[in-house]
């Protein structure tokens, strides 16, 4: 397949555009008021390099003959810019979701990124799977890692399902990032009990008080002050109790000696109030 790059096209086409409009496009901010008109009207218009097709119909040509995905990636391979035009066909595709996922895991640069904004872009019950698959699988970099982490933190409650299901099969060592996408869905008795699980397992106590606090389950206040009670913890641990305690409504009237806690000493010799609490 011919390596046409759609993307450089548009900008030869915005390239004359203003070229043949000096007094109307005299500068960026003038181009920008009319640039969606633009682009709507050269995704629109037939091109000789198209063979006459407009961008909308070439591209809408490649996903009949089923050569879309393949265009896509000889893009990427090229060193071209996916078109914008491109990736609102694909995801157009029913299927696209595998062909996305693939992307995650390609070696071709920027294949990762593109296939993980567009999943984020698609949305749905596959991208969900999809996306739990990345967190978990250490075979994925940590920009794909991180989009996956922030669209699950805001997808569908089903997301805490999905992970309950699956989170009992996976090393302890990686079940914390799961637990903390849980805990931005409120009211599941199963996700409160993991977040407690995670702050007896001390691994981050300061983390597991803050989520345990924003989770709005008043049952962690007497936990928190518990814990807090039985165990060594550190200046910063027990500021997060403290306040998780008091964002869920309770009183925290429990005394700790951090004579030899270097942040405490630190702010102390400095004169530095506690930190405030964190009620966002």
């Amino acid at each position: 397949m011919e390596k046409i790059d759609l993307n450089g096209l548009y900008e030869d086409y915005l390239k004359k555009v203003v070229k043949d409009n000096p007094s109307k496009y005299s500068d960026v901010e003038s181009l920008e008021v009319d640039i969606g008109h633009l682009t709507d009207l050269w995704e629109n218009t037939p091109e000789l390099k198209l063979n006459s097709l407009s961008p909308r119909e070439f591209v809408a040509d490649l996903a009949v003959k089923h050569e879309l995905y393949d265009y896509a990636e000889d893009c990427l391979e090229a060193g071209f810019e996916v078109a914008d035009v491109v990736c609102f066909e694909l995801l157009k595709q029913p299927d696209v979701e595998e062909f996305l996922a693939r992307l995650l895991v390609s070696e071709i640069k920027d294949a990762q990124m593109l296939g993980a904004v567009l999943l984020r872009e698609k949305g749905g019950e596959k991208v969900i799977n999809v996306f739990l698959e990345a967190i978990i699988n250490p075979n994925y970099n940590d920009e794909v890692k991180k989009i996956a982490y922030e669209f699950l933190c805001e997808s569908e409650p089903t997301v805490v399902d999905k992970i309950l299901a699956l989170i009992n099969d996976i090393k302890e060592s990686e079940q914390g990032i799961l637990v903390e996408i849980m805990a931005e869905y409120k009211g599941n008795k199963a996700v409160f009990f993991w977040l407690v699980t995670m702050l007896f397992r001390a691994e981050d106590v300061a983390l597991y008080a803050k989520l345990l606090g924003k989770y709005e389950d008043e049952t962690a206040i007497d936990i928190l002050k518990s814990f807090a009670t039985d165990n060594d913890i550190n200046y910063v641990e027990y500021v997060e109790i403290r306040n998780a305690v008091e964002r869920l409504g309770g009183e925290f009237d429990i005394e700790k000696d951090f004579t030899n806690d270097e942040l405490y000493a630190y702010l102390k010799g400095a004169d530095i109030t506690d930190p405030e609490a964190d009620v966002q």
